[in-house]
């Protein structure tokens, strides 16, 4: 059953390698196990295979500038450099265009780099240098041969700004520089990528490129998709089945995934309902401690709102029905709402609330303990 992350996710496949083919930017955005990691890796693969020089990076790591440039630098040097990595001559004189020249590691039997660092000591006032050397390195490579496009995906963007508002500048600095490049920044905590995006006055990300959301992945495809891919591996699934998985991972990719892979382990031929809750049953005990961690670690007006949530949606977590439920006041709803947001433990649609992890909202309403 693999591969089933990255159900219906054709689409927008197409239109991420498209831009990326194109010299056009993208902004994307999508919580946590959703399938955006494995769009991305795909979509550099598929550029790839079309010609395209492409690389992706992920911040998640990163806790310092320094961080953020190796990072940077090391994805340039793999990716879409990478292409001269046995060329030590050509591949010593692009490098020699950064002033500030890095420490590399290079496997003697690969040749493969396998790490790139900057000296300890380098200056607050050096890290901004670099970072825009690094990057002017895509526009040199993109000018030099029109035939190979150029791109870098730029993973859990959302780190850069909380390790400095600065960085993100640099970026938008720098694409007014970069008319043959594509980037891609994507990133998973929504209201920073949001902020970073939507606001004309002070989002460094405004008007910087294409947008897309990753939404969660609709019944009418993921049910024939479990049957279809069920099938496939030689066992059958009942519809009622394949719902049930989808219901108890709320649409969510990945959880979706996990279930269905239970599932399979589990059934010797057929798989029902009864197979799918053991199947559930089994994905939880793989996160139940993860999940009594979150949820001993919010606020007891956050437990409530958490609980009530995994009930069903929630239209107005302010109103009276729900501060009753919640036992606090209009603003200690509220409060509690967007702290859960940030946390990435609840979504909301409008004014519509919800569960953001389907297994997490069983185990609430469940006895897995």
């Amino acid at each position: 059953m693999q591969g089933l992350q990255f159900t219906d996710r054709a689409d927008q496949l197409e239109r991420v390698t498209a831009l990326m083919l194109n010299g056009q930017n993208l902004i994307l955005i999508a919580p946590r196990r959703y399938g955006k990691t494995s769009l991305l890796q795909r979509a550099v693969l598929a550029v790839e295979a079309q010609g395209g020089r492409s690389g992706r990076v992920s911040l998640i790591k990163c806790s310092s500038e320094n961080d953020v440039v190796e990072t940077l630098m090391h994805g340039v040097v793999t990716g879409p450099l990478g292409w001269v990595r046995g060329r030590a001559t050509e591949f010593s004189q692009w490098l020699k265009r950064l002033r500030i020249a890095p420490e590399m590691r290079i496997d003697p039997a690969s040749g493969m780099v396998q790490g790139v660092s900057l000296a300890p000591s380098l200056a607050a006032s050096d890290w901004s240098t670099v970072l825009a050397e690094v990057v002017s390195i895509l526009a040199d490579l993109a000018a030099a041969d029109r035939a190979h496009p150029v791109s870098l995906v730029i993973d859990e963007f959302q780190k850069a700004y909380e390790i400095s508002r600065l960085i993100p500048d640099i970026f938008k600095d720098l694409v007014d520089d970069l008319p043959n490049v594509s980037l891609v920044f994507a990133g998973s905590k929504r209201h920073i990528m949001e902020a970073l995006v939507n606001d004309p006055e002070s989002g460094a990300l405004y008007n910087v490129g294409a947008k897309m959301y990753l939404g969660r992945i609709g019944r009418e495809d993921f049910v024939p998709y479990l049957l279809e891919r069920s099938t496939a591996g030689g066992k059958q699934m009942t519809e009622a089945a394949a719902a049930r998985i989808f219901e108890a991972a709320a649409g969510v990719p990945n959880d979706v995934q996990l279930i269905a892979f239970w599932a399979f382990a589990l059934s010797p031929s057929r798989i029902d309902e009864v197979m799918v809750d053991q199947a559930v049953a089994a994905a939880i005990g793989d996160q139940r401690e993860e999940f009594a961690t979150l949820f001993d670690g919010v606020s007891l007006v956050q437990q409530r709102l958490l609980k009530l949530l995994a009930q069903g949606p929630v239209f107005a977590v302010t109103g009276r029905a729900a501060q009753a439920t919640l036992r606090t006041s209009h603003r200690g709803a509220l409060d509690a709402a967007l702290a859960l947001e940030r946390a990435q433990l609840v979504e909301r649609s409008g004014n519509t609330w919800t569960i953001a992890n389907g297994l997490f909202g069983e185990w609430l309403r469940g006895r897995y303990d």
